[in-house]
């Protein structure tokens, strides 16, 4: 018992240790929120109840979705908020990617369909092309916003093209 209380004791350490480096360093304020933040919390409840509804269950998987998308979402409010929303303008396509978690987590906990998988494969790479262009640009200005639109026709062509070539022909 003894040797398990030190574990928890360093646990606690080191978290607390993060947790003010991280308030000193760059202003993150975790694990500190206002009244005014609990609706961030409120959020979290509804998106951990369905992920919580199917584990406990094991019936129903379509709670997934429904599930990741707003877990997802409720844990970058708790990041925008711990950051007073300084990188919203960078971590938007996480709501396009919070689709994706749900999708692919249906596929994994359930009949593990492929349509689910492609599904949130689409989704999720439309969300980190986003995010990547996103971070690119906030750091280098090489990217323009212009070319968004034919770089995606371009990938969509070549998705396209190839998805042609390689289904099978009854002749």
């Amino acid at each position: 018992m003894k040797r398990n209380s030190s574990f928890i004791g360093l646990i606690m350490i080191s978290i607390g240790v993060i947790v003010l480096l991280l308030r000193a360093l760059f202003g993150i304020r975790l694990l500190e929120f206002n009244t005014s933040d609990f609706w961030v919390f409120i959020v979290l409840l509804f998106g951990l109840s369905f992920e919580f509804a199917f584990f406990l269950t094991g019936r129903y998987p379509g709670l997934l979705i429904p599930g990741g998308i707003i877990t997802t979402i409720a844990l970058l409010f708790m990041f925008e908020v711990a950051t007073d929303w300084h990188f919203a303008r960078y971590t938007w396509p996480i709501y396009i990617l919070s689709v994706s978690v749900g999708l692919i987590q249906m596929h994994f906990f359930s009949k593990r369909e492929k349509g689910l998988l492609i599904a949130g494969g689409v989704v999720g790479g439309i969300g980190l092309f986003f995010f990547a262009c996103n971070l690119l640009s906030g750091i280098s200005g090489i990217i323009r916003p212009g070319l968004f639109i034919p770089i995606a026709m371009i990938c969509g062509g070549i998705a396209l093209f190839l998805s042609g070539r390689t289904r099978k022909t009854g002749y």
